[in-house]
């Protein structure tokens, strides 16, 4: 019964927020909605862009087909909606996509065994086929109002990024899949990413995610850390130098708030006052205020575990 309460609560504070952000970014009015491209588009749009999916033109690409169909089957309120069958990367004409038994990690780099079958469920990562597939650089597709990337193909996303350098200039936003260890052999890791992120400008904010294993548990809070996301984005700085575009400037602002970059919102607000909406800017108070006491939650929350932390003298943050 508590669990249903719960439940039913939950949803309800998620349908509010979904309505006080799409009422935020709709009040942009935003002439041609946001473009997102999404490199990596199994298990379908992000739940945070899903929020706004009525105001986004979404780019998926998607070359293995057990995912693909999936995709293809299901119902979107997208802006405009296409998905691309191509291997996104830095070459044109085919390279080996490695399927393997779970498709989402399925790679154009295979996996490396002897980190992967230290841990539990390592069948996951076992190869079924190799096939050779069409691949394109994203600067030679025709993809017009781009606004964010998000990339997560198993370690060929640095190989993506290096395709979209003249695209990248157009960008506010990624949010990118990194590893720390080697899960694809001879693949880019976190540092060679950041490094290429910093020479285009982009700024790392922060690891939405990270995920560890664990040799006894496959995704534990005491684990190694294996991967995560990452996100990157042009500095509002940037923006107030660089952009003279207003619409773009009302994206990047719809960007922020998808991302809890309120601080950013706030340099923006006294920059541009009077030539945005202030709906957009009262709404997104809002959100901040309450975003901050869902914050403090947690970290009461965070502190009372602590209290009970026999074991070590700092506890694994939970989120």
């Amino acid at each position: 019964m508590i669990k249903q309460i719960y439940s039913q609560l939950l949803f309800f504070a998620q349908e509010n927020y979904t309505k006080k952000l799409n009422k935020a970014i709709s009040s942009l009015e935003l002439n041609d909605g946001i473009g997102l491209i999404d490199i990596g588009a199994a298990g379908e749009i992000m739940p945070k862009w899903k929020r706004i999916e009525s105001l986004i033109n979404y780019y998926g690409f998607e070359p293995d087909k057990r995912s693909r169909e999936k995709l293809l089957i299901k119902k979107n309120r997208c802006h405009s909606y296409q998905i691309y069958e191509k291997i996104v990367t830095d070459q044109d004409g085919g390279k080996n996509l490695y399927l393997c038994e779970t498709p989402t990690n399925s790679s154009t780099y295979p996996p490396n065994q002897c980190f992967n079958t230290l841990f539990p469920d390592k069948n996951r990562f076992e190869v079924v086929e190799i096939l050779k597939l069409s691949s394109a650089p994203l600067d030679q597709l025709d993809i017009k109002n781009a606004d964010f990337i998000k990339l997560d193909i198993q370690g060929g996303e640095l190989n993506a990024l290096r395709g979209a350098k003249n695209l990248l200039t157009n960008i506010l936003g990624l949010e990118i899949e990194i590893e720390f260890q080697e899960i694809y052999k001879k693949q880019p890791l976190f540092n060679d990413v950041n490094s290429f992120m910093k020479k285009h400008d982009f700024e790392f904010i922060d690891f939405p995610r990270l995920v560890r294993w664990d040799r006894n548990n496959i995704y534990s809070t005491v684990g190694q850390c294996v991967w995560g996301d990452a996100l990157y984005m042009r500095t509002p700085e940037y923006i107030i130098n660089e952009i003279r575009n207003i619409d773009v400037i009302k994206r990047y602002l719809a960007i922020c708030l998808i991302y809890h970059r309120y601080d950013y919102i706030n340099i923006l607000e006294k920059h541009y006052n009077g030539k945005i909406n202030i709906e957009f800017f009262m709404i997104s108070k809002k959100l901040r205020r309450g975003f901050l006491k869902n914050q403090l939650r947690k970290r009461r929350f965070n502190n009372l575990i602590n209290l009970f932390n026999f074991y070590d003298e700092e506890a694994y943050s939970l989120h």
